[in-house]
């Protein structure tokens, strides 16, 4: 609500002068509005990946970008606002478990983050953040083939997100690795930011996307591909990062995880929990580590401005970071 001055106030109360009528809209408070609000209940049980969270959060910090964690009950009770009364400009949701935040945030939270977005806020979703977002989630659990359906309640995406890839069945989130991306080197951000037209991102279980109607907006920004020899070819060719218009907001979902960096300590994170980073034999393909790297966040980086409406421009080297003494 805005205030009004004090001496006019008085004059209201004592029937000097007609009380002037309410505005339209709340004007907001420009700094009280973060960047961004990261999805983060801080519970084992509560379907988030708290690795991930502080991948982000660090990413965050250092491209000098303001965020603030909330969770289901916040988003249900209005924390991120809408319209003119946001306070945020985007949210980023995590990986983890798409179903057990879908349940938290139920039929009201999920009508409140719709409305955030249709508004004019972002949503930048990745691995189980993109599940999330869809109206659809098609899910090969036991790594057999089968896909089983299942209707999420926040419908930000008009179709299916379909997963893991058929290459990479799901173990617990245990066998993740680094995967061959095709971009999409026409679409004009990935043109601006120069990502090469063959990458790799980590991955552990997360979706293609199939629209059952075309999006406003629409765009694909990298599709799978699966590996020489592979007998099942499910998810190949498919979109795997997409960007989108939802009302007058902007939602990008990623099927990898980007913004966990492999050999490198600049993200804050050396994976423990799921996966053992130094345990695991990378597949590199005929890329190095620090080129992985290096695409990795200049994607996340892209999308981040994005869903805050900033044109995207090139990360030309990563942050010098290392992690903090234990």
């Amino acid at each position: 609500m805005r205030l009004r001055p004090a001496l006019l106030v008085l004059a209201v109360v004592a029937g000097v002068m007609p009380a002037a009528p309410a505005p339209a809209a709340p004007v907001p408070c420009r700094a009280c509005v973060a960047d961004f609000a990261i999805y983060d209940p801080v519970r084992e049980e509560d379907g988030v990946w708290e690795e991930d969270v502080t991948a982000l959060e660090t990413i965050l910090d250092a491209y000098g970008f303001t965020h603030r964690r909330v969770d289901a009950p916040g988003i249900a009770g209005g924390a991120l606002g809408s319209g003119a009364g946001r306070r945020f400009r985007a949210l980023l949701e995590p990986g983890g478990w798409a179903y057990t935040r879908n349940v938290a945030l139920g039929a009201t939270g999920a009508a409140r983050l719709r409305s955030f977005v249709q508004s004019g806020g972002g949503y930048v979703g990745f691995c189980a953040g993109a599940y999330a977002a869809a109206a659809l989630v098609r899910f090969d659990l036991q790594g057999a083939g089968y896909y089983q359906s299942i209707p999420y309640s926040l419908q930000l995406f008009p179709g299916a997100a379909a997963g893991p890839f058929g290459w990479m069945p799901w173990r617990d989130g245990t066998n993740a690795n680094l995967v061959e991306a095709a971009i999409e080197v026409g679409n004009p951000t990935m043109r601006a930011i120069g990502i090469p037209a063959r990458t790799r991102f980590l991955y552990g279980g997360g979706p293609w996307f199939e629209p059952y109607l075309s999006p406003a907006r629409y765009e694909v920004w990298a599709r799978a591909v699966a590996p020489p020899g592979a007998t099942n070819r499910a998810g190949d060719g498919k979109p795997t990062i997409v960007k989108l218009a939802y009302g007058r907001g902007t939602v990008v979902l990623f099927a990898y995880h980007p913004e966990i960096l492999i050999g490198s300590t600049a993200d804050g994170v050396v994976l423990r929990q799921f996966c053992d980073e130094g345990a695991i034999d990378w597949d590199l393909g005929d890329l190095t580590l620090e080129q992985i790297d290096l695409d990795s966040w200049n994607v996340v980086h892209a999308a981040l401005q994005v869903a805050i409406g900033q044109r995207a421009a090139p990360v030309l080297a990563l942050p010098q970071a290392s992690l903090p003494a234990p």
